[in-house]
């Protein structure tokens, strides 16, 4: 044992070296951010009558007669539709956790950054709460996850801009355990069907603090000196002489207190997060019986329903990766136009069962923040259509929340944008106020009965959807005039990732994704509907991340969530073999992310033909 303690310590040194410049590196960032956080002007006691706006609090905390007036005054000056109130003696732990979530001037120029805030107050104008369906909850006795959930949806009704402002004259309510919990558990509730992130991150930061207690026993000077950065971290990101408008009270102690108040937090919301855990598996409700398997297919096609040829191969087969619906699902390949397509393909009924509860619902909330996430992505898309066009009218087709055209908006301001798509979401969409207009439906059914034609339409990962993409490329020459343009994305099977993961290549999407149209066969069918191909694109379109995804969904396959309704209840040693997988791999996504980056940023490079797993088309309607 001895002649392995001096390699013990060498490596416990380096990694506790590593996590002290990352807590310095951190505070130094944190600090940027707390500086740029603004205090809530005060309303003049003469101030002129404002509309009353509607306000929300935890339970615990008081919201003042000089607070509601100042907010008010903010809130009627049209700037922000949503206002975050910040109390001034927020905790020192507390105000570190809003700062790692928040860029205070991304979520005003922002309308996808939704954060959340610290979660003791926040002011909606009562318009915006009316349609958010906030109003009536005004005088409800909110806990601490209730009020993550009512911000997070002010946020998104907020379209022309929230806010997050240290409120003078708020008082911070205390903070439980199980408060602690119902805060993280919501604020990562995107990734409630897919993998229980709470008790992960949990995990995570008690294995923070277990490296750095245990290291004082084999490496104490390093120890010594992350557990010293760590805890100096609220004194380097709200001390010096230039104070920011939020201070935590009682810095140097609370500073002082942190190694040990750290382990009583985590201890005590790990506790609560284990109490819920079991709480949710007792109310647990039986798995949904699935429809007869009969009913769920179409019968077997001998030819390719895209040229007609007989010549089919196996290309894969996949299971569902994402919500562990049972099936098996079958895709060919036509050796003679490449195209490939799920065989048997869905039935209708098929097609309802897979999608319940996929985009809405259970799956609702992850699906939100993955689109939400995909600013970029939502760039690249307007850059590629104004290299061509400046829209008037813009129809998005497969619009879901309309996160795409929110981003548009920021682009083209005074243009028009709807969205088409067969879920309520759309709908919603509308409300929030991303969208002018709402169509629901398929939309070779709705195009001759649109309100107005269009300049642009976009079907962006759409058309591997639907079930004959010919009609849908009917349906956009139908709703766009002479000279639009139209504006496709889809996966492409080209890519050779697509081969080398198999069926965990992330693209395949089984068993949503019915038809893979190949760039070569979607140009010559445009051509051939009266379309002038402008623009291809192949390596610069791809979304990227290959490797990493087909980990993710080996993980969600070998250890899958147990919270997902459509298993059976896990066991114990269920739940620690997932831990246990959670835990290991996080090494391997680090190398297999790495490994992205570089072979993405070989695709997207200026003028790079390789296929990578995505194309864009534009095409001008003659």
């Amino acid at each position: 044992m001895r002649s392995h303690r001096p390699l013990a310590s060498r490596l416990a040194g380096r990694v506790l070296a590593t996590l002290a410049a990352a807590h310095v590196a951190e505070a130094l960032v944190l600090r940027r951010r707390a500086r740029r956080l603004s205090a809530l002007p005060p309303a003049p006691e003469a101030a002129p009558a404002t509309p009353e706006p509607t306000v929300l609090a935890v339970a615990g905390a008081t919201v003042d007669a000089a607070t509601r007036r100042a907010v008010a005054q903010v809130l009627a000056a049209g700037d922000l539709d949503a206002v975050d109130l910040v109390p001034a003696d927020l905790p020192a732990a507390r105000a570190l956790r809003l700062l790692r979530r928040l860029r205070p001037e991304r979520l005003r120029d922002d309308p996808l950054h939704t954060p959340g805030g610290a979660h003791e107050v926040v002011a909606v104008r009562a318009e915006v709460a009316e349609r958010a369906g906030l109003a009536g909850d005004a005088a409800a006795v909110l806990d601490r996850g209730d009020l993550v959930r009512r911000t997070v949806t002010a946020q998104r009704y907020a379209p022309r801009g929230a806010g997050v402002l240290v409120a003078p004259g708020l008082r911070a309510s205390a903070e439980s355990g199980r408060a602690r919990w119902r805060e993280l558990d919501e604020l990562v509730a995107f990734a409630r069907p897919h993998g229980a992130l709470a008790p992960a991150l949990m995990g995570l930061e008690l294995a923070h603090l277990a490296v750095m207690t245990a290291g004082l026993a084999l490496a104490p000077v390093p120890a010594l000196a992350a557990l010293a950065t760590w805890a100096a971290q609220p004194l380097v990101v709200f001390g010096g002489r230039r104070r920011p408008a939020l201070v935590p009270p009682a810095l140097g102690p609370a500073a002082a207190r942190r190694p040990v108040q750290g382990w009583w937090d985590a201890l005590a919301t790990a506790a609560a997060g284990g109490a819920a855990s079991r709480a949710a598996a007792r109310a647990r409700p039986p798995a949904p019986t699935p429809p007869p398997e009969h009913t769920l297919f179409e019968a077997r096609r001998t030819t390719c329903p895209w040229c007609g040829s007989p010549a089919l191969i196996d290309r894969v087969e996949v299971t569902d990766l994402l919500q562990h619906k049972p099936g098996r699902f079958h895709l060919d390949e036509c050796t003679a136009c490449g195209h490939v397509f799920q065989n048997p393909a869905l039935s209708l009924a098929g097609l309802d069962h897979y999608y319940d509860q996929f985009y809405e619902g259970e799956g609702e909330e992850p699906w939100e923040f993955a689109f939400a996430a995909m600013g970029g992505a939502y760039r690249k898309r307007t850059d590629a259509l104004a290299r061509h066009a400046e829209p008037r009218a813009w129809l998005d087709v497969g619009t879901g929340h309309g996160h795409f055209c929110l981003a548009a908006r920021q682009r083209w301001p005074e243009a028009v944008f709807d969205g088409l798509d067969l879920s309520e979401s759309v709908e919603e969409a509308a409300r929030r106020g991303w969208i002018d207009a709402a169509y629901r439906g398929l939309f070779p059914d709705v195009a001759d009965s649109l309100s107005r034609s269009y300049d642009v339409v976009s079907m962006h990962h759409y058309l591997e959807h639907t079930r004959d993409p010919r009609r849908e490329l009917a349906a956009a020459a139908k709703a766009l005039e002479p000279g639009g343009h139209l504006m496709i994305e889809g996966p492409d099977v080209d890519c050779p990732w697509s081969r080398r993961l198999g069926a965990y290549w992330r693209c395949w999407f089984q068993p949503q994704h019915q038809h893979f149209v190949t760039c070569d066969n979607l140009v010559a069918a445009l051509e051939d509907s009266g379309f002038d191909v402008v623009a291809v694109e192949r390596g610069p379109a791809t979304e990227g991340m290959d490797i990493t995804s087909a980990v993710t969904f080996w993980v969600n396959r070998t250890v899958p969530d147990p919270r997902s309704p459509w298993r059976p209840p896990p066991t114990v040693g269920d739940r620690v073999r997932r831990f246990a997988v959670l835990g290991g791999v996080i090494p391997v996504l680090v190398v297999t992310a790495a490994a992205d980056a570089v072979k993405d940023a070989w695709l997207r490079r200026p003028g790079a033909t390789a296929p990578g797993n995505a194309y864009r088309v534009v095409a001008r309607r003659l």
